[in-house]
């Protein structure tokens, strides 16, 4: 380990008095965030979670004392580590504290830890906080060793956090800080250690189910281009923080399993045979949550409950995506409709849940335009920015009978007007044709009177 060596920073300190929070300007000795890591990353599981809660408070004394202004640039740069492992954000008005703007001018830095302003409302106070906070937590559990290890639990509520706080849909992001603070996780749980008999009896029917969905019936891959893709999708869906551990040089243990929404065969994908390789992995995984549930189960307390509503509730996704392929494969369309209906409430991963969608919605179109009209304007609802959800859309309203040349003109305008860009496709122009809108819309053009 380096030696610690202190440097003076001036840093904002917050004084709460009679229910008010006054801020006072000091010069404080400590490291930085991004050095204190580089140095020690071993850090303890509780000193992790509190770190987490002084951040936040930071943050909250800073909006309530500065008119919910936002501190805006939230990195491992702006953060002082004091030998006494108090937090505390630099002045960034303080010209002793102009490096970290500077930094912030590097490419690097600006992709990482600055949120891109994509409209106005984006440049909001708890977003732009949000955001920094969420990198800021990706960027220590990516370079710290933390002991004991973070159990699952911890890990999934710890990523679900980040995802709400990088999320760029304005109604899934929390509202206020508070929020965040009642679902840290506290840093008092241990692992479980699942007992071998167990995990060789639940492995074993992992990994019967692994082969079932790895090899479709008579052996052959399904040719579905969207199944194929449902499946695909598995494999891709990681967060940042693991590519960045996965990514990540120099000697620093990387956080264990950290961001793993998927067991090994899951993310192998469906119909893939190079699965098997990675089975066995995966059905440990399998066995060990389900075991994990029966001791939380056992031991009977609050937060083992918790425990399993959370993992359960996980695991209850994991199966439905399955289920959802298998029906799917073996042309049991009613089955797999339900499953999709299902997965289509209970989904957590965007690219997941648009695939679950899509398939939903073309099975739906099969039996009943109406229903799969309702589901489409639902979809369109829940991702508003899926473009592959406005093309299903418009496919729908190709294949709808009885449709008046209004209503399809102004269903077509409202995708228009989030995806202007569909107007030059090819199912846009054939909707045009059947409903003659094209030709209408050049003989308005005619008849309006000639400027000149």
């Amino acid at each position: 380990m380096d030696a610690y060596i202190a440097t003076n920073y001036d840093v904002l300190k917050f004084i709460e008095h009679g229910g008010r929070c006054r801020p006072a300007m000091d010069y404080v000795p400590g490291e930085l965030l991004l050095y204190r890591l580089k140095r020690c990353p071993e850090i303890e599981k509780p000193l992790l979670m509190d770190w987490l809660k002084q951040l936040l408070c930071q943050l909250e004394q800073f909006h309530r004392c500065r008119n919910n202004e936002s501190y805006r640039y939230l990195n491992p740069y702006s953060v002082l580590v004091t030998q006494e492992d108090r937090l505390f954000l630099l002045d960034l008005e303080a010209e002793s504290n102009e490096f970290v703007l500077r930094n912030l001018q590097k490419r690097a830095m600006r992709n990482h830890f600055v949120k891109p302003i994509v409209n106005m409302r984006d440049n909001s106070r708890i977003t732009l906080d949000l955001y920094g906070y969420g990198k800021t937590i990706q960027f220590i559990l990516a370079n710290a060793n933390v002991e004991p290890s973070l159990t699952k639990r911890e890990e999934n509520r710890l990523e679900k956090i980040i995802d709400k706080c990088l999320c760029e849909n304005q109604k899934k992001q929390y509202e206020n800080l508070s929020q965040i603070k009642k679902e840290l996780p506290s840093g008092q749980e241990r692992n479980v250690e699942i007992p071998k008999k167990w995990g060789i009896a639940l492995a074993a029917a992992a990994g019967l189910l692994t082969m079932f969905l790895v090899f479709p019936k008579g052996g052959k891959a399904d040719g579905t281009q969207q199944l194929q893709e449902y499946a695909d999708g598995y494999k891709g869906v990681r967060s940042e923080t693991q590519k960045k551990q996965e990514n990540n040089e120099g000697g620093v243990k990387k956080s264990s399993g950290h961001g793993e929404e998927l067991s090994n065969a899951g993310q192998k994908g469906l119909g893939n045979p190079e699965g098997r390789e990675n089975a066995p992995d995966g059905m440990e995984k399998a066995a060990g949550s389900i075991d994990a549930l029966q001791e939380f189960m056992l031991r009977n307390t609050s937060q083992d409950n918790w425990e399993i509503i959370e993992q359960g509730e996980t695991l209850k996704r994991e199966l439905l995506r399955y289920l959802a392929a298998a029906y799917d494969r073996e042309e049991m369309k009613e089955k797999a409709k339900e499953a999709y209906e299902e997965l289509c409430r209970t989904e957590v991963q965007e690219e997941l849940l648009e695939t679950a969608y899509l398939r939903r919605i073309a099975l739906e179109m099969e039996q009943n335009q109406e229903t799969a009209l309702q589901t489409g304007k639902e979809a369109m609802q829940a991702l508003p920015d899926s473009q592959p959800l406005a093309v299903k859309y418009l496919e729908i309203l190709k294949g709808r009978e009885g449709m008046t040349k209004e209503e399809c003109q102004k269903e077509m305008e409202t995708v228009l007007e989030q995806f202007p860009a569909l107007k030059s496709s090819k199912t846009c122009q054939e909707l045009e044709q059947a409903y003659d809108l094209k030709g209408e819309k050049e003989n308005e053009e005619k008849s309006m009177p000639d400027g000149n």
